[in-house]
């Protein structure tokens, strides 16, 4: 197994990425991932996913002194894990082999795989919204490029593949839960920092105790019970962050007037702040539950629209809002909106067909 640098673009984001390869020398077959990071939740969720989709386990692999896999290493060579990975080793059963530090070539043929990989699959760089959906589909892509002749023994990479999968282990029972959970203090806006990037919790844990639990795409926020707060996609790099209004517009929903004195109100988009600003309590309280609607419907980005174009229009309400707001989400809600400016004494809203009580007229007279 070995990691590769690529180049690939995310939601229309150039970025560096890594492709994790798992190589069966036997059969010269592949299997490529790709990741945000070589973190040790990339590692397992690679390795993970490949042995479910062959639906075995490799019995050896050979690995490189990566930091994720390995902690460090002793006078004789002896190597001590990283807990996590230890656990993973021993839920699968496969023995974890590692090179000699500096000896990278020792497994040549992985890296001989991940600049095979690179020409044939991430060139030109590969787009997607979704990597683990973009993942799922490169299992179609290794297989078809195994139908190909192995470079020496004549036959298909896909026959030689079956050897290799009959020597393999089975698939223990239960997979295993890849995530590693750490405790961390919310500041004063609900919010948490790690590895040098922001993700937002809840007001409500403000100045609390929370747990972060890492996976290798997302990290999942719970509050001191363990009750799940928010997911986030998970953030590589550093000085970003990540904001879900929800949690923060949830809970001023249901106190209003609180909201100007949160210091949640200044990271509202500037039009949201000025339309608050101002409002009568009822009103203010039924423009923030719309707005949770919208955000939970579509995302704030949407919200926003909707509210400028309903005061370009000189009214703004949260009704008004609303119908800005399904005039934009809903197609044939605009097949309707004549019928809404008609009137609701207009014919235009309602006419009768009264040509069913001929039929019944007609059937009385047939007695």
């Amino acid at each position: 197994m070995d990691f590769g640098e690529i180049v690939m673009i995310e939601q229309g984001q150039k970025v560096k990425g890594y492709e994790l390869i798992v190589s069966l020398p036997y059969s010269n077959a592949g299997y490529p991932q790709v990741f945000r990071g070589q973190n040790q939740e990339c590692l397992l969720t690679g390795l993970k996913d490949i042995f479910e989709h062959l639906e075995h386990v490799p019995r050896i692999i050979w690995f490189d002194n990566l930091s994720a896999a390995v902690a460090g290493i002793g006078d004789q060579g002896n190597r001590k894990l990283v807990d996590q990975f230890y656990r993973f080793t021993l839920h699968y059963g496969f023995k974890a082999q590692f090179c000699n530090p500096g000896k990278g070539h020792e497994k040549g043929h992985v890296e001989n795989k991940v600049g095979y990989s690179r020409r044939n699959f991430f060139v030109p760089e590969p787009a997607f919204d979704d990597i683990q959906e973009f993942n799922h589909g490169l299992f179609a892509v290794a297989e078809n490029d195994h139908r190909r002749k192995h470079y020496s023994k004549g036959s298909e990479i896909s026959e030689l593949l079956n050897e290799d999968i009959t020597a393999m282990l089975p698939l223990p029972a239960k997979p295993f839960e890849v995530g590693r959970t750490e405790k961390l203090v919310a500041n004063k806006y609900g919010k948490v920092r790690y590895d040098r990037n922001i993700y937002s919790a809840s007001p409500q844990v403000a100045g609390k105790e929370i747990y972060i639990k890492l996976r290798a795409h997302q990290v999942e926020i719970f509050n001191e019970e363990y009750q799940s707060i928010v997911t986030h996609k998970r953030l590589y790099g550093q000085g970003q962050e990540l904001m879900d209004w929800l949690p923060y517009l949830s809970t001023l929903a249901k106190r209003p007037n609180a909201l100007k004195y949160s210091g949640f109100y200044h990271e509202l988009p500037d039009p949201w702040q000025e339309y608050l600003a101002d409002l009568e309590y009822e009103e203010k309280r039924k423009s923030l539950k719309l707005l949770v609607r919208m955000i939970t419907e579509t995302d704030m980005d949407t919200a926003t629209i909707c509210l400028l174009e309903t005061m370009d229009s000189g009214k703004a309400d949260a009704d008004s809002i609303l119908l800005s707001y399904r005039r934009l989400t809903e197609p044939t809600f605009n097949d309707f909106l004549p019928l809404l400016s008609a009137g609701t004494n207009s014919p235009a809203i309602y006419t009768p067909d009264l040509a069913c009580y001929d039929v019944f007229l007609k059937a009385g007279e047939n007695r």
